[in-house]
């Protein structure tokens, strides 16, 4: 009998895959166009949803009322969809290096999803969204410092090279949490000491065993 882990793991890759595969669904129908750094690019404005789908590069996923970074978008990366996001959310993503994406409505992607009866994948691909959107959302609320840092270290551990190698350990974890630089700081230096991660130049390079507790 496989145990609750294996069985989340396999639930995780299956909805990853979903993504995956409405992505490449979609991608036929839909215009690519690269766009340079910093282009931010809002999922509502004047009155229209907008989802994206990203084929290459980085985004950033941000809320513009609170300058907290949320996230950024795994590849291939589609975010808006599900057309839940009220004009209220702010949300807004934003380029960090040169990448490629296509834009539509999110009207006109529902009505694809009809015709192309792919309703199944998109419940799965917002099912993954919302579970993780969830998750962080519990453990900002009801978490210690230190459990909310070791989270975002190892999901900065999890991010693509192309963000770890360039990204500083203490910014990341400064810009997606509302915790002070002085304590992300020391608690990185404590971790660094005991060996259980590897900074170069405030780079994170390894994540061994994490404790549990700080």
């Amino acid at each position: 009998m496989k145990d609750l882990t294996t069985l989340k793991s396999e639930r995780d890759k299956s909805l990853l895959y979903a993504t995956a595969e409405l992505f490449e669904k979609l991608s036929p129908f839909l215009e690519f166009k690269k766009v340079p750094a910093q282009t931010r690019l809002d999922l509502f404005k004047d009155g229209t949803s907008y989802c994206y789908f990203v084929r290459n590069g980085w985004f950033s996923i941000h809320h513009s009322a609170d300058p907290v970074l949320l996230g950024t978008l795994q590849l291939p990366g589609i975010i808006g969809i599900g057309g839940a996001i009220p004009e209220s959310a702010g949300l807004y993503i934003e380029s960090k290096v040169e990448s490629e994406l296509a834009i539509s409505t999110v009207p006109e992607m529902h009505a694809l999803i009809n015709e192309l009866d792919l309703w199944e994948m998109l419940s799965k691909h917002i099912f993954r969204m919302t579970g993780s959107i969830f998750t962080k959302g519990v453990l900002l609320t009801g978490s210690t410092s230190y459990e909310i840092i070791r989270f975002h270290l190892i999901e900065l551990m999890n991010e693509p090279e192309e963000i770890r190698h360039t990204t500083v350990a203490v910014n990341y974890v400064q810009q997606k949490t509302r915790l002070s630089r002085s304590t992300i700081m020391k608690m990185l230096a404590q971790l660094k000491q005991g060996g259980y991660i590897t900074l170069e130049n405030g780079i994170l390079k390894e994540v061994r065993k994490l404790p549990l507790k700080y």
